[in-house]
């Protein structure tokens, strides 16, 4: 029973991200201001016009970059 509620947790914490980095992501599109993200293992910006086909493409755990 431990497990689930760990699992719960889990999923809410991993669901908050998601919507504060939608709102952040939201917020440098409406105000035109570059983004900061993480490509290949550097920072880059991201121009504000582009913004909207940012995608997640997650790393295989242990994957070194």
């Amino acid at each position: 029973m431990k497990s689930r509620k760990q699992s719960s947790m889990t999923q809410k914490a991993l669901q908050a991200l998601r919507e504060a980095v939608a709102q952040a992501v939201e917020e440098h599109r409406r105000r035109g201001i570059p983004l900061a993200v993480w490509r290949d293992g550097r920072a880059v910006s991201v121009p504000a016009s582009e913004v909207g086909t940012l995608r997640e493409t997650p790393t295989p755990y242990g994957h070194k970059c």
